[in-house]
């Protein structure tokens, strides 16, 4: 009777702990976008993953959705009372989620001292109102790709403004083969009339003192017909025209076509973000080591800008300090880097930037963009229309299009204005 009693006690006991873990066991819904992409989506679910191990009262479940379709289903979701615990979001949609009272306060689930261990530039972005909006997951600074192997055949040093580019390029605008025809050049212009040509323009536009579009006395205004920028379009569009240091066709020269030009070796500058490393090895393995970074060159002064990813812990959620714990983890050090070195995207913490992988010569220069940032007006609903399409009409029409810098930019400016006041 007495072992029979001891026994019935164990079995309860087990059968009581049992319950006891199970109710403690919760689970984390997550709509990522960048768990549908690869190789993002590999790295993210290994994330998670460990983070389970480490973690086995909570459980990740992600519900995959594309960058595209994102904003619509997150309005879809909120009316039907099913937000997630964690979703995407951006800079660009802070402001929208924040006004349908979707996303959890923060700046109470996280500690001054460890808000401030995200890179000041990020937080001006990812902040509505000084309080933290936006979760920061990853960044892509704009800055500058080149050859660091060619730089050095060619004794070129440290390339601090336009003018110095231009020598530059002329430079490594050669033949290589010795058949009297120019097979290499400068830069790997993206001149496509498109989000990808256009929002690289705008970058150096920008770095002329001038600007596509910006709020002036709550006002929006463009200098597009300025003489500021009618010297960024004359020096940009002389790199084809005048100095030659363009491949043929740059024009019909997007994001896609950039990135194999400089794979292939035809090209030694590159206008553009980090994660663009990982695009050309993966075309080009060889050429790992031999991509350097740097800030995108000085006009009157220095420019960047910089795309964010991030997430949000939904108002809804029950389970808050658990969905903090996660995010905070994947933003560690050694998960920042590990993203960094497969993904190309920079961490968006202090720590993990100050590391030997990021802070060497090849993301030295997209680290170092970082205190040059300007946010761009996303806000206006209108303005992919200026960098998709108004921008790149006019580069083009000035390289084959027989128009003058005048015709053009005074052209854009009242397709530009026409679009402010129409909105």
């Amino acid at each position: 009777m007495k072992l029979l009693k001891q026994i019935s006690t164990a079995v309860f006991g087990i059968f009581l702990s049992a319950n006891i873990v199970y109710a403690e066991q919760i689970t984390l819904k997550v709509m990522s976008t960048t768990i549908v992409e690869k190789p993002e989506g590999e790295v993210e679910q290994k994330f998670a993953d460990e983070f389970m191990k480490r973690n086995p009262d909570i459980k990740i479940e992600f519900i995959g959705t594309p960058m595209n379709s994102l904003y619509a289903k997150l309005q879809t979701v909120a009316i039907g009372g099913e937000l997630p615990d964690i979703f995407t979001n951006t800079p660009e949609f802070a402001a929208k989620s924040r006004e349908m009272g979707i996303t959890a306060d923060l700046e109470s689930l996280l500690e001054k001292s460890y808000i401030d261990g995200f890179y000041p530039s990020i937080l001006d972005q990812t902040s509505i109102d000084g309080k933290l909006e936006v979760f920061p997951f990853f960044t892509i600074p704009m800055g500058m790709l080149y050859r660091a192997d060619w730089f050095k055949e060619e004794g070129i040093e440290k390339i601090e403004n336009w003018e110095d580019f231009v020598t530059a390029a002329r430079k490594l605008t050669k033949d290589t083969d010795g058949d009297g025809k120019v097979d290499r050049w400068g830069f790997a212009m993206v001149g496509s009339r498109n989000g990808s040509g256009g929002g690289r323009f705008a970058q150096i536009l920008r770095s002329f003192g001038a600007y596509e579009l910006a709020k002036r006395n709550d006002d929006w205004q463009t200098d597009i017909d300025s003489k500021e920028s009618r010297d960024a379009f004359k020096f940009f569009t002389e790199l084809y025209t005048k100095h030659k240091v363009v491949p043929p066709g740059p024009t019909e020269v997007s994001y896609g076509e950039a990135i194999s030009l400089m794979a292939s070796g035809k090209t030694a500058m590159m206008i553009t973000g980090p994660h663009s490393i990982g695009a050309i090895l993966a075309q080009n393995p060889e050429l790992a080591g031999k991509i350097y970074s740097d800030v995108i060159p000085k006009g009157s002064k220095n420019v960047s800008n910089l795309s964010i990813g991030g997430f949000s812990i939904s108002s809804t959620s029950e389970h808050k300090d658990a969905a903090a714990k996660y995010l905070k983890f994947i933003v560690e050090t050694e998960q920042g880097l590990e993203w960094n070195r497969v993904t190309g995207r920079m961490p968006s913490r202090i720590e993990a930037g100050s590391q030997p992988q990021i802070s060497g010569p090849i993301y030295e220069g997209f680290v170092n963009a970082l205190e040059y940032v300007e946010p761009l007006p996303t806000s206006a609903s209108f303005y992919s229309q200026i960098t998709g399409d108004i921008l790149g009409e006019a580069y083009q029409s000035i390289m084959v299009g027989g128009v003058s810098v005048e015709e053009a930019t005074d052209y854009a400016a009242e397709r530009i204005r026409e679009l402010i006041d129409e909105n």
